[in-house]
C-alpha cells in the first residue's frame, strides 16, 4: 500500500486508498483489441495475400507501416486512458481525505479536506453492469460550502467504502471535540483498526 505520497505530513498515516474498479481497466483493453488488434489483423491478411512482405515492393512495405503506425498510435491511446484511469484516487489518512483528479494525461487536479470537515458520505450504484458487478460512485459532502464536494465514480463496493469514510470522519470530529458521542454509519472497522493493519 502506498504510504508516502508528495504533501504527507510526518505524522499523517495512510488508512485505505480507494481506486477503480478491474473492469475499468479491463473495458479499455476490450476497447483496444477491437478498434486495434481486430481491425488490424484483417487488414493484414489481406493486404500480405496481395503484396507479400518479401516481394519488397514500396505499396507494399508502406501499407505496413502504416499499419504499424495504426497500431502504435492505439496503443499509445490505450496507455494515455489507462494512466487517467489509474492516477484518478482517494487517499483517505488519519488527518484528511485527498481527491486527486486525473483530467487529462499532462492535467492532474489535486483537492483535500479534514477529516472533521466531512457532513456526508454515499455510495451509489447504478446500471446492469454496476449491480452484478457492485461498482458505482461514492460521493463525499464537506462543510466548506455549496458545491464542495468530492467524487470519484466506477470504484468497487461503494456503499461500504462511503460507510468507512464516514465513520472514520466521525472518529476525527470526536477525538477533535468537534461533535459530541452521536451514533456513525453502522460498520465494524474503526479508525485505529485501519492503522493496524498498515
Amino acid at each position: 500500500m502506498l504510504q508516502d505520497f508528495p504533501g504527507r505530513k510526518p505524522d499523517e498515516h495512510v488508512i485505505m486508498i480507494i481506486r477503480k474498479h478491474p473492469i475499468v481497466f479491463i473495458s479499455r483493453v476490450l476497447v483496444f483489441l477491437l478498434i486495434s488488434i481486430l481491425p488490424l489483423a484483417i487488414f493484414l491478411y489481406f493486404w500480405s495475400r496481395s503484396y507479400p512482405i518479401a516481394s519488397g515492393t514500396l505499396i507494399g512495405v508502406t501499407g505496413y507501416l502504416i499499419a504499424l503506425m495504426y497500431f502504435l498510435g492505439t496503443l499509445m491511446a490505450l496507455l494515455i486512458s489507462w494512466l487517467n484511469e489509474e492516477f484518478d484516487l482517494f487517499i483517505l489518512t488519519d488527518h484528511r481525505l485527498i481527491d486527486i483528479t486525473q483530467i487529462n494525461f499532462l492535467k492532474r487536479e489535486v483537492a483535500a479536506t479534514p477529516l472533521s470537515q466531512i457532513q456526508d458520505s454515499t455510495g451509489d450504484i447504478q446500471g446492469f453492469f454496476g449491480t452484478l458487478l457492485n461498482y458505482g460512485e461514492i460521493k463525499i459532502r464537506t462543510a466548506a460550502g455549496r458545491g464542495s464536494s468530492f467524487i470519484i465514480d466506477r470504484v468497487p463496493d461503494p456503499d461500504i467504502l462511503a460507510r468507512k469514510i464516514l465513520n472514520y470522519a466521525h472518529e476525527s470530529k470526536e477525538m477533535h471535540g468537534v461533535i459530541e458521542h452521536e451514533e456513525a454509519a453502522p460498520d465494524n472497522v474503526t479508525a485505529e483498526e485501519g492503522l493496524q493493519n498498515i
